[in-house]
C-alpha cells in the first residue's frame, strides 16, 4: 500500500501524515514513510525527539538517463535497501523514516 499526503503549507499534512503512520504500524505492519518537505518535521511528529535530525538521502541516488528511443528517465543508482539502510531512520512503532533532499540554500531547489 502506498499513501501519499498533499496539500497547501499549514494544513496539517505532517501531522495527519504521522498519526496514520503510527496508526499503521501500530496494526503489525511495515511503513517506511518519507518526508519530502524542503522544511522536513515528520521525524519530530513521529516522536523521535526534539533536536534529532536524520541525514537526507542525497540527489546522487537518482539518474537521469537516455535509453535506446532516446527518451529520458530517472533511475536509481542504489537499491532500496541500500538506501533505507544508509539513511533510514528509525522512529517509534517500528517505523522506519527517510528525509528526501533538502534545499541547501535560495536556488538550490
Amino acid at each position: 500500500m502506498k499513501i501519499a499526503i498533499s496539500g497547501k503549507g499549514g494544513s496539517g499534512k505532517t501531522t495527519i501524515s504521522a498519526t496514520l503512520i503510527r496508526l499503521i504500524a501500530r496494526r503489525g505492519l511495515s511503513v517506511l514513510a518519507i518526508d519530502g518537505d524542503p522544511n522536513p518535521n515528520l521525524i519530530q511528529a513521529l516522536g523521535v525527539g526534539p533536536g534529532v535530525e536524520a541525514e537526507s538521502v542525497p540527489r546522487s541516488v537518482v539518474e537521469r538517463r537516455e535509453d535506446e528511443t532516446g527518451a529520458t528517465r530517472h533511475v536509481l543508482t542504489r537499491s532500496i535497501a541500500d538506501i533505507v539502510s544508509q539513511y533510514g531512520m528509525k522512529a517509534p512503532d517500528g517505523v522506519t523514516v527517510l528525509v528526501g533532499t533538502k534545499v541547501d540554500h535560495a536556488g538550490a531547489g
